[in-house]
């Protein structure tokens, strides 16, 4: 029986931990798979109230090059994009793969770091609208 209660941390999803293969399923990057690098279940550490996890993935693939493209139009479409992201649980689904290797190409500290200078841009902005006010 269900209880319309979301899962706790020492429910089911125990299970994901850094290097699972999820499937993003609410907002910019619905439907982008990605890669779990830090759950973040109760520890306040993250500053947020929800089970997230740190997650990195392709936000755009290197498209498709053809013979007679120049090498300005080349370079253009092999570049890959990518996100980092905190989700909630409730917000990606996991699959059975995984990527262990993903803590190894990635270090979790710089992208905790990158994903909170953000803040300070937002701030400013806040700042700037009171001022014209």
């Amino acid at each position: 029986k269900m209880s319309g209660q979301p899962a706790t941390a020492a429910g089911p999803r125990r299970f994901i931990k850094a290097g699972t293969v999820i499937l993003c399923l609410r907002g910019r990057q619905a439907g982008k798979k990605a890669v779990v690098l830090k759950t973040h279940l109760d520890d306040t550490g993250s500053g947020k109230k929800f089970a997230c996890a740190t997650v990195v993935g392709i936000q755009r693939p290197p498209r498709q090059v053809k013979h007679g493209m120049s090498k300005r139009i080349i370079q253009k479409r092999q570049k890959v994009r990518v996100f980092f992201k905190q989700v909630n649980y409730s917000h990606f689904m996991p699959t059975r793969y995984s990527f262990q290797q993903a803590s190894q190409l990635v270090n979790v500290q710089e992208v905790e770091d990158l994903m909170k200078k953000s803040t300070p841009l937002i701030e400013k902005k806040k700042k700037r609208k009171e001022v014209s006010k």
